[in-house]
């Protein structure tokens, strides 16, 4: 497979890749071997892209700079492809907020309403919820977020870039097409996104990570006539992006859709595939 791939290879390569349950490890920290593997990336004229569910905070001023990105010249995405830097130019490429009067239709529409809707507004430092959740707190935890339970619009205060609404556990599939209908009403500005039977993301309209990794190509000036673009995922958010990129690599540990989508397969994030690959078949 080796040489089969370095046949292939353009002029230019670039590689997406998303963080958790992929370049990161399962104690969300990255291996030494993946550090030296981006800079190797970076010395050799490419680029390695964080594109991550991460927020504003956390992308750009925790795990960028863990990978040393602000001194390679690097871009990384967060939320999925709302807030895009390029830390060579010290530039937003994109920052795309949902908004107020969005973020209170929504509010307006689900608080209250106990047990049917979780609806988690996302800035870039804090989450705000209508009530404590241990998974919810755990993310906004290892994200070094603010947490903020809100009783009322007012007290969400910082622009939202995304929402995600949790529906009630053993939620049939006829209820979630009642919900998609509840909630035509933001198809005017947002995407409505299904991760999961209970979880669905509202996002500005048309992002994701697919849409990004085509953006930052353009930002570029790059394109698949002279650049080879190899993406790594594991989850459902990285499937548009499984969809963009010329050579979608699925994790060991990936669900099985990714492995039905991809060109390559690769070991688990605990056994560094993402390294690993870029070591083996791109370097």
């Amino acid at each position: 497979m080796k040489d089969n791939i370095r046949k292939k290879l353009k002029e230019n390569i670039i590689v997406f890749s998303d963080l958790d349950g992929t370049a990161l490890l399962s104690s969300h920290k990255f291996s030494q071997k993946t550090k030296d593997i981006v800079k190797k990336v970076y010395k050799s004229g490419h680029y390695f892209i964080p594109i991550t569910a991460r927020s504003t905070l956390d992308t750009f001023e925790h795990q960028a700079l863990y990978l040393g990105l602000d001194k390679l010249g690097g871009i990384a995405v967060a939320n999925n492809g709302t807030h895009i830097y390029d830390f060579k130019k010290n530039h937003w490429i994109r920052q795309a907020y949902v908004s107020q009067t969005m973020v209170e239709r929504v509010f307006r529409h689900t608080y209250g309403k106990v047990g049917k809707y979780k609806v988690h507004y996302f800035a870039d430092n804090t989450t705000y919820v209508y009530g404590a959740g241990e998974n919810s707190r755990y993310w906004s935890d290892i994200m070094n977020m603010d947490y903020k339970v809100v009783t009322e619009f007012g007290e969400i205060t910082e622009p939202i870039n995304h929402m995600t609404i949790v529906l009630k556990k053993g939620v049939s599939e006829q209820e979630i097409k009642a919900f998609y209908q509840e909630f035509e009403f933001v198809n005017e500005e947002l995407s409505a996104i299904r991760y999961y039977d209970r979880v669905h993301e509202l996002t500005p309209k048309g992002i994701n990570k697919g849409e990004a990794l085509q953006l930052i190509l353009d930002y570029l000036n790059l394109n698949e006539q002279n650049t080879s673009v190899f993406c790594f995922g594991d989850s459902v958010n990285d499937i548009p992006m499984f969809e963009a990129a010329q050579y979608p690599v699925a994790m060991g540990n990936a669900i099985d859709q990714l492995f039905e989508d991809a060109a390559y397969i690769t070991k688990t994030n605990d056994e560094n595939g993402v390294a690993d690959f870029i070591e083996k078949y791109i370097l």
